[in-house]
């Protein structure tokens, strides 16, 4: 039985909300309150499937309410409702995470409809997560044009199947997912691309500061450069990850570079997951992270469970 909460200070709001709720055919258990406050101390007590919030309220606002929710460990989505005037508020708390809005001049003919939507999205991101957790073995591969934007959605991509499979710690999953970066980055950067390392420090800079790269963006229209692309795999089981990251460039001497302590991007890759190797002709990384229970035996993974077939 999905529970529902409001928060609204308005009373005339509260009582048109909650008469609207009650018309739905489905049975819901709606709760109201006065404040963000008092909606912070009711979710204290009472999981709930769904959150409704005005913006603007006295006290704490709806954007105050939404970054307490996002801070939970169970994300309960948010629908904000809103006057007319509160459009900058609205794109914010979209922005930030919520769900769904729903002006309130709207209120009667469209918040049956969103609150089913939004229970309906919820439902099936609890289903999907359970489908994870069974998961035995999960492999995937990508190729990506030089476009430094696709390393996060794919570092996010590992770091949610780790953790639904339950392979990795949080702090496991930080640490591969900053060696992955680190990796992608080279591939894109000194393999396809060729940059400096010069050039490669400003790229860094740039690309956490989500500037403009330009040194990325002179070459992305000449050739070789822009013909060529970076190819991903990762394979996970319970015992762990295997990542593999090709790029198309001339490669470089491994054992040189591996044994110069000046390169600390290696460096970095090397004491953040359990195993770092290279193809003989230096453009393939390849990332071992054991999951929890096989890294505290070092043991290594097998082939046949998390090795993908490249």
């Amino acid at each position: 039985m999905p529970m529902i909460l409001v928060a609204d200070d308005s009373q005339l709001d509260r009582t048109l909300i909650t008469e609207v709720l009650k018309q739905e055919p489905l049975d819901w258990l709606v709760e109201v309150v006065e404040s963000a406050e008092d909606a912070i101390s009711e979710m204290k007590r009472v999981a709930y499937d769904v959150v409704i919030t005005d913006i603007m309220m006295s006290g704490l606002s709806g954007i105050d309410l939404l970054n307490h929710v996002h801070r939970q460990p169970h994300r309960v989505p948010v629908i904000v409702i809103s006057g007319q005037d509160d459009q900058k508020a609205v794109a914010e708390a979209i922005r930030m995470g919520a769900a769904s809005f729903v002006p309130k001049s709207e209120l009667p003919s469209r918040l049956g409809e969103t609150v089913r939507q939004v229970l309906e999205a919820a439902h099936l991101k609890r289903n999907y997560q359970a489908l994870i957790r069974c998961g035995q073995e999960i492999r995937f591969k990508f190729k990506i044009c030089n476009d430094p934007s696709l390393i996060q959605p794919f570092i996010s991509l590992l770091q949610d199947m780790a953790e639904g499979m339950g392979i990795l710690s949080d702090e496991a999953r930080t640490r591969l997912g900053i060696a992955v970066d680190e990796a992608v980055t080279n591939a894109i950067c000194h393999g396809n691309l060729e940059l400096s390392e010069d050039e490669m420090q400003e790229v860094r800079r740039r690309l956490h500061a989500h500037e403009q790269l330009e040194a990325i963006a002179d070459r992305e229209n000449t050739a070789p450069y822009c013909e060529r692309c970076v190819h991903l795999s990762a394979a996970m089981s319970h015992e762990g990850i295997k990542v593999v990251i090709r790029d198309e460039g001339n490669g470089f001497e491994p054992d040189s570079v591996a044994a110069d302590p000046a390169h600390r991007g290696i460096t970095l890759m090397q004491n953040l997951v359990d195993k770092v190797s290279y193809n003989p002709s230096g453009n393939e990384i390849t990332l071992v992270k054991l999951s929890d229970t096989h890294s505290a035996s070092k043991s290594a993974p097998s082939d046949s469970s998390v090795a993908p077939a490249v």
